[in-house]
C-alpha cells in the first residue's frame, strides 16, 4: 500500500472514530494535510478515503437515525461530502453514478483476486511475467477513485499493453477483459 493510502485510512480512522459531528474539523484538517500534497493524483487518493469513510459511517449512521431532518449527525456527514467533492471537483474529479460503490469495489477485488489465484497456478517456470502480472493487478486495486468507466478503460489498456510487451498473450489477456466483461455493465453503471 502506498504511503497516501496509509496516511488516509490513519486519517480517517482517527477523524471519523467518534462519528462525523465534529466536520468542521475534520474539513480543516484535511484541508491541510491535502494541502501538504504536491502531487494532484495523491490529492485525489486521500480526499476519496476520505470521502468513502465518511459515506461508509453515513449510510451506517442512517437505519438507526431519529429524526433524519434535525439530525446533526446527518448535517455534519452531508456537509463532509459536500465540502470533499467539492474540493475533489477542483481537481478535476466529477462524480456521478460512475462511483464505485462498496459492492462495486468488492465484486471488482474478488475478480481480480480470482485471476491472480488462476495466474500462481501457472506461475511455474514463469516467475517474472506473473510478477508483472501482480503488480499490474495489484495496481488496479488501488485505482477504483478513477470511477467504473475509466477504471475498466484502464484494464483494457493493461491487458493490451501487457499483450504488446509480450507479457502475456492475447488468450490471457481475452481471458482477464471477458472475467469483467460479464459483468461489465453493472461495472460502467449500465
Amino acid at each position: 500500500m502506498d504511503i497516501i493510502l496509509k496516511q488516509a485510512n490513519l486519517f480517517a480512522e482517527n477523524y471519523f472514530n467518534g462519528g462525523g459531528s465534529r466536520y468542521q474539523e475534520i474539513l480543516d484538517a484535511a484541508t491541510d494535510k491535502v494541502s501538504a500534497i504536491d502531487n494532484p493524483l495523491d490529492k485525489i487518493k486521500f480526499l476519496n478515503v476520505v470521502l468513502e469513510k465518511s459515506n461508509s459511517e453515513y449510510e451506517k449512521h442512517k437505519p438507526v437515525c431519529r429524526d433524519p431532518e434535525n439530525c446533526s449527525k446527518n448535517f455534519a456527514y452531508e456537509n463532509i461530502a459536500y465540502f470533499l467533492t467539492q474540493e475533489l471537483n477542483r481537481l478535476g474529479v466529477h462524480f456521478n453514478d460512475d462511483t464505485f460503490s462498496d459492492t462495486d469495489r468488492q465484486a471488482a477485488e474478488s475478480k481480480l483476486d480470482k485471476i491472480l489465484s488462476q495466474l500462481a497456478d501457472l506461475k511455474m517456470g514463469q516467475e517474472i511475467i506473473y510478477e508483472d502480472l501482480t503488480k499490474e493487478i495489484s495496481e488496479l486495486k488501488e485505482l477504483y477513485f478513477l470511477g467504473k468507466k475509466k477504471w475498466y478503460q484502464l484494464l483494457i489498456g493493461k491487458s493490451t499493453e501487457m499483450v504488446a510487451s509480450g507479457i502475456v498473450s492475447e488468450t490471457v489477456a481475452k481471458q482477464i477483459i471477458n472475467t469483467f466483461k460479464a459483468t461489465s455493465s453493472n461495472l460502467l453503471g449500465q
